[in-house]
C-alpha cells in the first residue's frame, strides 16, 4: 500500500481529537513557551525594577549636589520666595512624589515649607541644611525628599503585559508552525497506515498488509518504521504458513486421537465385560471351593473317624489274638489316619489362605518370630540352637495371614537345623532397590537349587518323609500369602549349608 494524504476534515479531527498526539504536543508546547517567557520576564522585570530605582537614587543625589547648597543659603536668608522656587523645581523631576523643608529652631513661627504629598511606598532621603559661620558648621534645618514607585510599578507593569502578549503571539504561530511540520512529516503518514490496516480483512492474503513509502533519496524513521513492519509481516506470514501445516497435522492427530479412543472405549468395555464375566467366574470357583472345603471337612473326615475307630476297636478287642506282623499294620493304617488327618487340615488352611478378605493394619513381624520360637524351645527344650532376631521390624499386613506366613518359615527352619549341632535361626530384614525385604535364614540341611522351581508347589517335597516330617504344603502356603499382599517369595540354597528364605509385601513402610 502507498501512504499519501487523506482528507483534511479528517486529518484535523484526528490530528486534534481527543488523547491526539498533535493535540497533545500543542498543550505541551505553549505550556513549556508559556513557562519560559514566565520565568524570563521575571528576570527581565526584576532587572528593570533593580534599574529604575537605581536611578531614583541617583535622582536625589543630584538634587542633594544641585539644590542643597540653594536650599541652605535661602533658609539661612529666610528668603521664603528663594526657597519656594527651588521646591518647585524640585517637585518638576521625574517621580518625585514630595519635597519639606523645616527649620531647626523650635519656636512659634519656624519656617516650615512642603510640596507633594507623602503616601509611604516609595523611596525617601533626609539631607542636613548647614551653615558655616567661619569658625563651625552647625544644623539650621532639614530637607527631605521623597520619590514614588508608583510610577516604577505602572512602567514594569506595561513591559510585562508587551511581553506576555508579544510572546504569547509569538508562541501561538511558532507552535502552529511546528505542529504543521510534525503533520507533514509524521501525523499524516501515521493516520494513512492507521487507515489502511482498517480496511485490511484478515481473512484476505497477508501480503495485502504490506506498506510502501515514495522513494525520497533518504531513509528517515518512518521508512524504517515501514521496513520493520514490512519485516514483522513477512515472519507473520512465515508463521501462519507453519501454523497452517501444523493445524493439519493437528486435525490428522485429532482425527487418529478420535479414532483410538474409540478403540480405547471399546476395548475397554470388552475388557469390562471380561472382567464381570471374570468376576462371575471367580466368585463361582469361590463358591464351588468353599463346598468344597465344606466336603473335605465334613464328608472326607466322617470315612476317616470311622477307619481311627475301627482301627482302634481293633486294637483294643484283638490285640492279643495279632502276631506282630498285624500289630505292625495296623499301627501303620493308624499313622496313615492321621497323616490323612494332617493333610486335610494343611489343605483347609491353603485353601482359606486365597479366599480370606484381608484386613490390613501395622503388626510387628519380630514378636511374632519370637513367640514362635520360644514356644519351640519349651517343645524340644534340649535343642541348643542360636536365634537372631531383628527387633522393631514392622509392616502393615493382614496379622492372621502374616502369622500364618511366618510360622511356616520358622518350623521349617526349626526342622530342618534339628541334625545340625549349633543350630542357628536368623530373623531381619534389609532395603533393596527401595523395596523392603524380609528374611528367615538357617544353617540346615538346605537343598538342591536345581529343584527351587518346585519348591512353593503344594504336596511337593525336597526330603524323604523318613528324614523330616511334613505334607508339602507349608511354602506353598507362604507363597499364596505373600502374593495376596501384593509381595514375591523366594529361596537361596545349598546342600548342608542352610537355606535363606525372603518374602516382600506391598503397603506402606514402617
Amino acid at each position: 500500500m502507498k501512504i499519501a494524504l487523506v482528507s483534511k476534515g479528517h486529518i484535523f479531527s484526528q490530528y486534534f481529537g481527543k488523547q491526539s498526539i498533535g493535540k497533545m504536543l500543542l498543550v505541551w508546547i505553549v505550556f513549556f513557551s508559556s513557562l519560559i517567557t514566565l520565568l524570563l520576564t521575571v528576570v527581565q522585570l526584576f532587572i528593570d525594577y533593580k534599574l529604575e530605582v537605581g536611578t531614583l537614587n541617583n535622582r536625589l543625589d543630584q538634587i542633594e549636589s544641585s539644590y542643597k547648597s540653594v536650599i541652605e543659603a535661602s533658609l539661612w536668608n529666610v528668603d521664603l520666595e528663594q526657597l519656594d522656587i527651588q521646591l518647585e523645581g524640585i517637585m518638576k523631576l521625574p517621580d518625585i512624589r514630595a519635597v519639606i523643608v523645616k527649620e531647626s529652631q523650635d519656636f512659634d513661627g519656624a519656617i516650615y515649607l512642603e510640596k507633594g504629598e507623602q503616601l509611604g511606598s516609595s523611596v525617601s532621603r533626609k539631607y542636613d541644611l548647614i551653615h558655616y559661620d567661619g569658625q563651625s558648621n552647625f544644623v539650621i534645618g532639614y530637607l527631605s525628599v521623597e520619590a514614588s514607585l508608583s510610577a516604577v510599578y505602572n512602567r514594569l507593569l506595561n513591559k510585562a503585559l508587551t511581553i506576555m502578549v508579544v510572546q504569547g503571539i509569538k508562541t501561538f504561530f511558532v507552535s502552529f508552525f511546528i505542529l504543521y511540520i510534525f503533520y507533514r512529516l509524521v501525523t499524516r503518514h501515521i493516520i494513512h497506515m492507521e487507515d489502511s490496516l482498517k480496511r485490511v480483512k484478515v481473512k484476505n492474503p497477508l501480503s495485502e498488509l504490506t506498506l510502501q513509502r515514495e522513494d525520497k533519496g533518504y531513509e528517515d524513521e518512518l521508512d524504517r518504521l515501514v521496513n520493520a513492519y514490512n519485516s514483522m509481516i513477512n515472519d507473520l506470514r512465515q508463521a501462519y504458513d507453519d501454523m497452517r501445516v501444523v493445524n493439519d497435522k493437528l486435525k490428522e492427530d485429532i482425527a487418529a486421537r478420535k479414532k483410538a479412543e474409540k478403540d480405547v472405549k471399546r476395548l475397554n468395555d470388552e475388557l469390562e465385560s471380561r472382567v464381570q464375566s471374570r468376576t462371575a467366574e471367580l466368585e463361582a470357583a469361590n463358591t464351588e471351593l468353599n463346598a468344597f472345603c465344606y466336603s473335605v471337612s465334613h464328608d472326607l473326615r466322617a470315612p476317616l473317624r470311622r477307619v481311627k475307630g475301627f482301627g482302634y476297636n481293633l486294637k483294643m478287642e484283638y490285640n492279643n489274638k495279632l502276631d506282630a506282623r498285624g500289630v505292625h499294620y495296623l499301627a501303620r493304617m493308624e499313622s496313615c489316619a492321621d497323616e490323612m488327618n494332617a493333610m486335610i487340615d494343611s489343605f483347609l488352611t491353603l485353601a482359606k489362605s486365597t479366599s480370606t478378605e484381608l484386613v490390613l493394619e501395622e503388626v510387628c513381624l519380630s514378636d511374632i518370630v519370637n513367640r514362635l520360637l520360644e514356644n519351640m524351645k519349651e517343645r524340644e527344650p534340649h535343642r541348643d540352637v542360636a536365634i537372631r532376631v531383628q527387633p522393631n521390624v514392622k509392616a502393615v499386613c493382614d496379622a492372621r495371614l502374616i502369622h500364618l506366613l511366618i510360622t511356616n518359615l520358622i518350623e521349617n527352619a526349626w526342622k530342618y537345623t534339628s541334625k545340625k549341632e549349633g543350630g542357628e535361626i536368623i530373623f531381619s530384614q534389609r532395603k533393596k532397590n527401595g523395596e523392603r525385604v524380609y528374611m528367615v535364614s538357617d544353617n540346615g540341611v538346605g537343598f538342591n537349587m536345581n529343584y527351587a522351581k518346585n519348591l512353593f508347589t503344594p504336596f511337593t517335597r525336597l526330603h524323604k518323609v523318613s528324614d523330616f516330617r511334613g505334607i508339602g504344603i507349608g511354602l506353598a502356603t507362604v507363597k499364596r500369602v505373600a502374593v495376596r499382599h501384593g509381595g514375591r517369595v523366594w529361596a537361596e540354597s545349598s546342600i548342608d549349608k542352610g537355606a535363606k528364605f525372603f518374602f516382600t509385601l506391598k503397603g506402606k513402610e514402617t
